[in-house]
Formats: C-alpha cells, sequence, structure tokens
C-alpha cells in the first residue's frame, strides 16, 4: 500500500493535473484575504467551500490517472478495496496540503480583525476536514458509478455541488424537495453555523448537525466501497 501511494503521488504530480485545481484554490485565499479585519468564522467558511470544489477536481482527477488496461494491472497487484482506499489517501493527503494553507495563511497575514482562539481553531480545522471529505466523496461517486455515463461525470459532479451549496434556496421555493436532499451531503446545514461571527451558536444543534454529517460520510463512504466492488467484479 504505501509504494501505490507513493507511486499515485509521483504520478499525479508528473500528469500535472494538480495544478489547475491548486491554482485556483491559491488564488481564491489570496483574493479573500486582500484586504485585513475579516471575520474569522465566516472566513473559513468561505474557504471550506473552496475545499470542498476543489477536491472534489482532485478526487475526480486522481481516480483518472490510470488507463483501465493499468488499472487492471493494479488490481493484480493489489486488492480492488486497496485500490480504492490507496486513492482516498491520496486525496486526504493532499487536502490536508490545502487545509494548512486556508488555516494558516490569514493567521500569518494577521488578516483577522481578531485573535484566533483555540475553539476557533478546532472549528476551522473541523469544518475544513469534513467538507475536504465531502468533495471526495462526491468526486469519487461521480468517477466510479456506472450510472452516471463518463462524458458526464464532470457535469454531474457540478450538479451536486450546486445543488448543496444551493440548498437553502431551492428548498425555500420547493419545500417538497426538502426529504430529497437528505441523499445529498449536508454542506450548508454546517455552513450555517460559521456564517454568523460568534461561537454562541455552536451548542447542541451544531453537535447535532456535525453528528449527523460525520455519520452521512461514513455511510456513504461503505456504500461507496461496496459500489466499487460491485463495478469492478
Amino acid at each position: 500500500m504505501p509504494g501505490f501511494i507513493r507511486y499515485q503521488l509521483i504520478s499525479y504530480i508528473r500528469s500535472f493535473k494538480i495544478i489547475p485545481p491548486a491554482a485556483s484554490f491559491l488564488i481564491w485565499v489570496f483574493i479573500l484575504y486582500s484586504y485585513s479585519g475579516v471575520e474569522i468564522l465566516s472566513s473559513y467558511a468561505v474557504t471550506s467551500i473552496a475545499i470542498y470544489i476543489v477536491m472534489t477536481w482532485v478526487s475526480m482527477s486522481i481516480f483518472s490517472i490510470e488507463e483501465e488496461a493499468e488499472k487492471n494491472i493494479l488490481f493484480v497487484h493489489l486488492s480492488k478495496k486497496n485500490y480504492l482506499w490507496g486513492k482516498w489517501i491520496i486525496c486526504i493527503l493532499i487536502s490536508i496540503i490545502f487545509i494548512l494553507f486556508a488555516i494558516f495563511y490569514p493567521i500569518l497575514m494577521n488578516s483577522f480583525k481578531e485573535a484566533m482562539t483555540t475553539n476557533h481553531f478546532g472549528l476551522s480545522i473541523f469544518i475544513h476536514l469534513l467538507l475536504a471529505i465531502f468533495g471526495i466523496f462526491v468526486g469519487s461517486l461521480s468517477s466510479i458509478s456506472s450510472f452516471v455515463p463518463k462524458k458526464y461525470t464532470w457535469l454531474f459532479a457540478v450538479f451536486v455541488i450546486v445543488l448543496t451549496i444551493s440548498y437553502e434556496g431551492i428548498v425555500e421555493k420547493l419545500s417538497l424537495l426538502k426529504w430529497l436532499f437528505i441523499i445529498f451531503p449536508p454542506v450548508v446545514n454546517v455552513i450555517n453555523f460559521f456564517e454568523p461571527d460568534s461561537l454562541d451558536q455552536f451548542g447542541k444543534e451544531f453537535w447535532t448537525v456535525s453528528a449527523f454529517a460525520i455519520m452521512y460520510a461514513i455511510i456513504g463512504f461503505i456504500v461507496l466501497t461496496k459500489l466499487f466492488l460491485k463495478e469492478e467484479s
């Protein structure tokens, strides 16, 4: 597994596929913090959404590194499950780099209008990591599921991202769709707690929503694993 992860990382970097999402993310962060005196939590909410989008992009490109023949050779040397998990580990490693930059860049540049606290720091790690995981989930679902034709995988990923980010506006106009959205990552449900720049709203309701989001991620990746093994059987 370590050899496979190292091989995949080198292949991904050499393919230059990481440059567009990484450049887009850096530009997003630089523009956001081009002025000082910004809010802490709401700014981190914005960069976590950026990571959600970028990690969807990254995970889809990681799943497209090898051709079908090369993938079958890797299946021989690895189990299919290890192949899939190896891909996800690579995505997590890349997301950690983005997360560290998103969290520490504004601190080093003194961009916030108030001092960071331990609570701010913990919440920033949580929201960035959670949305990175959601991005990996959406990208993986788009890449490995046969019900999405290959030529429409990017369109499907964009469709899911738009739906999950614009959830509130859609439900407000079409309330009947509220329960349909339970199949999509609860991005906005968690992000909403970060929009008022205050720690007061992080109570029982926040942790209930967060627990649901974590459970969604766990179940989602279990389903993806079973789906991948079925598709490749």
